[in-house]
């Protein structure tokens, strides 16, 4: 009789497909809730008497947090588990969210946003981490693009429901809206299986190995300079494109995201067959095209085009960035690497949204100003990954 075939070595649907799509259901279902009120807070705060600048701090208050807490839950997650901090994580999300709402003022706001923060580094890490865990090695490319729609369909879907919403509930709806999206998430949270990830090496690690996994550190600086023009971008396009006429801006979050999602079917395979840099490289020069259209654009019709553009370039340069970052790193650092990755990623927006949020300040609210200066950063992040992958 033939021996048994290891479970690791078998690539059979069934073996993983379950845990898979229960992984990918539950990150949608907490990527719809951030889309759903991630467009609208801008406004919310506009509704205070907000400024640009405090609207820029504001934002960046949530990224910065889940940027600095990025490392640590990365490490935890790898010595704890990860289920423990997607569920934490999706609490801590709901928190913040209902904060919001009851919050009588912005200096108040900023407690929640701090714990939307937090939540936001457990449950997106973690799950990241899940889907790569799950995922055979010889689809891991295609795989984790897959699991990347799992975002890019909560981001085409969020802000055209957010502003729904808002227009027939006000922003009682949008908050209550994400607060039941939350709650599904976390009770499928507690049906996810978490796979073995091996014996974790012993030997004492130096403080610096703690901090930085440095085969991994160039596609995480890549996506920070790719994310940077998402911070000005998820912050601000609303603003601007009701100045351009655009009655709905989130169908301009949603025609992005969509383009997102077709991107990704057909990137991850090719990464896969040919090279994670051939994917890598075309998706950068089309999100610095994005950004240039936002920059010239003078009507919704030249706003949607710039979606279409970038929308493809960062689908396919994203989720290649960070299966790059899964492929050199072993199972029992995978959350660090993924942790690394990701605080990368939210420094680039949080430095985004405030920087960009201080500089429109200073032009005098001259969004095409704001949009080249953003495409100078994109393109300088494009020469830092020609140059050294």
């Amino acid at each position: 009789m033939a021996a048994a075939v290891p479970e690791q070595e078998q690539t059979p649907w069934e073996i993983w497909i379950k845990d898979f799509f229960l992984t990918w259901i539950n990150r949608f279902s907490f990527f719809l809730a951030h889309h759903l009120t991630r467009p609208i807070l801008p406004l919310y705060l506009v509704s205070f008497g907000a400024s640009s600048t405090v609207i820029g701090a504001v934002m960046a208050v949530f990224t910065i947090t889940a940027t600095a807490t990025r490392i640590p839950v990365g490490l935890l997650i790898d010595r704890i588990g990860r289920k423990p901090f997607l569920i934490a994580g999706v609490a801590l999300f709901a928190v913040g969210n209902f904060g919001y709402l009851w919050a009588p003022g912005i200096l108040l706001m900023l407690p929640f946003r701090m714990l939307h923060g937090v939540g936001w580094s457990g449950c997106t890490t973690a799950v990241a981490t899940l889907a790569a865990d799950i995922a055979p090695q010889k689809r891991r490319g295609e795989l984790i693009g897959y699991a990347a729609m799992a975002s890019s369909l909560g981001g085409a879907i969020g802000p055209v429901a957010g502003f729904a919403l808002l227009q027939r509930f006000d922003f009682s709806g949008v908050f209550f809206g994400a607060a039941a999206l939350l709650f599904v998430s976390l009770i499928l949270a507690a049906f996810v299986k978490e796979p073995e990830h091996g014996p974790r090496n012993n030997h004492r690690q130096r403080w610096i190995d703690l901090l930085v996994i440095p085969e991994t550190l160039l596609p995480a600086v890549a996506v920070a300079f790719l994310s940077f023009g998402h911070g000005g971008i998820l912050t601000f396009l609303p603003i601007h494109a009701l100045k351009l006429g655009l009655e709905n801006p989130g169908l301009w979050f949603g025609l992005y995201a969509l383009c997102l999602l077709l991107s990704r079917p057909v990137a991850g395979p090719l990464s896969d067959r040919i090279s994670r840099r051939a994917v890598i490289i075309p998706g950068l020069i089309l999100n610095l095209l994005g950004i240039g259209i936002l920059a010239l654009a003078s009507s919704p019709a030249w706003l949607m085009a710039a979606a279409v553009v970038g929308g493809f370039g960062t689908g396919a340069a994203q989720p290649a960035l960070m299966t790059v970052a899964v492929d050199q790193t072993s199972p029992q650092r995978r959350g660090q690497s993924m942790a690394q990755y990701q605080c990368f990623y939210d420094l680039g927006i949080g430095l985004g949204s405030l920087t960009l949020g201080a500089f429109l300040d200073l032009v005098d609210q001259n969004f095409s100003l704001m949009y080249a200066a953003t495409a100078v950063v994109a393109l300088i992040g494009l020469w830092i990954y020609w140059k050294r992958s």
